[in-house]
């Protein structure tokens, strides 16, 4: 059968893909290795949902993230949500925001077989949607745009990823919205042996994909912050136009802690928090992990002190989590300039 063919094709590439991570010229810590491995069961979770069970001509929304499954840059701030779409459809998007800072909607143009998008094809955020004055709104993406609330969805777009942020996420409400193909589609029968065969390779080919990209280089600089840079709508992979990002890898011991100095730009959203080598955030549930614009407290002339340590500061503390090694992220939403570079010093306490 092609489908007991192409799973196998599968179970060998994920054998041999440790070495994306066990490789000594990535110089990973004992604590990356063992990321690298749970990794792959967060990779299988999603390959599951995005690609076997979701279909273009009937698009459902999946998140890309919760309290047990983080990938891709996730941000404890935020929602995101994935489905598979194309070009020659035309899809309606109806929901209610209630209350985010950032609402978006970012189709991604390339190949649809599971690899990383090409580009981005059209990015839609809250500035560029009517609303009623109850939070409700309905768009249309639609190869031919003829009014308001309808945008263009270009012949290559494959993917579509909602993006919602909020200062605030466990006391605020999240949006609720649903998509569906504008043309009525027949009911869906069984897969046959070719069609699952080819959502397996479709699968194994995210799965791959991924793993190119995440572990993160750790020949970063450590406890030094790589200068702000915008993204590109023509780099590819999953990011969007909307940000400005930057990181830093740290490295610290139980005594030591990070003081991140920085100021900010005006920007719809800005936060920094700490992710693992594999772009997941690190445990938001059991420690702070995470400050944004609402929530960290400034200095009198205005700037900002960040603290990174294993132990609680008075103020504005990011937990490592129990990692020793790791990244700390900065992104900035609609940023108004371009941010300066943060300082980092180690400190002991």
């Amino acid at each position: 059968m092609q489908s007991k063919q192409a799973l196998n094709e599968f179970l060998d590439l994920i054998r041999e893909s440790d070495y994306t991570f066990l490789d000594p010229e990535m110089a990973l810590d004992e604590q990356g290795k063992v990321d690298g491995y749970q990794h792959f069961f967060h990779l299988l979770q999603l390959a599951v949902d995005f690609y076997l069970f979701n279909d273009p001509l009937r698009p459902q929304w999946m998140p890309l993230a919760n309290a047990n499954r983080r990938i891709y840059g996730d941000n404890v701030d935020a929602v995101y949500y994935f489905t598979q779409v194309r070009g020659d459809q035309e899809y309606i998007i109806r929901g209610r925001r209630f209350d985010s800072c950032y609402l978006s909607f970012t189709l991604y143009g390339g190949d649809p077989h599971g690899e990383l998008a090409d580009r981005v094809s059209l990015s839609v955020n809250h500035r560029d949607i009517e609303f009623a004055d109850d939070g409700r709104f309905e768009i249309r993406l639609t190869p031919n745009p003829q009014g308001k609330n309808q945008f263009r969805i270009d012949p290559d777009s494959v993917t579509l990823f909602s993006r919602e942020y909020f200062f605030d996420r466990p006391n605020s409400t999240e949006s609720t919205f649903e998509i569906e193909n504008a043309a009525p589609q027949p009911g869906a029968v069984p897969l046959d042996d070719a069609q699952l065969a080819r959502r397996i390779r479709t699968m194994a080919n995210f799965f791959q994909g991924t793993t190119w990209v995440a572990p993160l280089p750790v020949d970063f600089p450590v406890n030094e912050f790589l200068p702000p840079f915008e993204f590109d709508a023509e780099q590819g992979g999953w990011g969007t136009v909307d940000n400005v990002y930057c990181m830093c890898r740290f490295r610290l011991q139980e005594d030591q802690y990070l003081k991140i100095r920085f100021q900010s730009p005006e920007a719809c959203y800005w936060g920094l928090q700490t992710w693992n080598f594999l772009m997941q955030s690190t445990n938001s549930t059991d420690y702070p992990v995470c400050l944004n614009k609402r929530t960290i407290v400034p200095e009198a002339d205005g700037s900002y002190e960040v603290y990174l340590s294993s132990r609680p500061a008075a103020k504005n503390w990011i937990s490592t989590a129990g990692y020793s090694e790791g990244i700390v992220f900065c992104r900035w939403l609609l940023s108004e300039a371009m941010p300066e570079t943060p300082q980092a010093e180690v400190c002991t306490w």
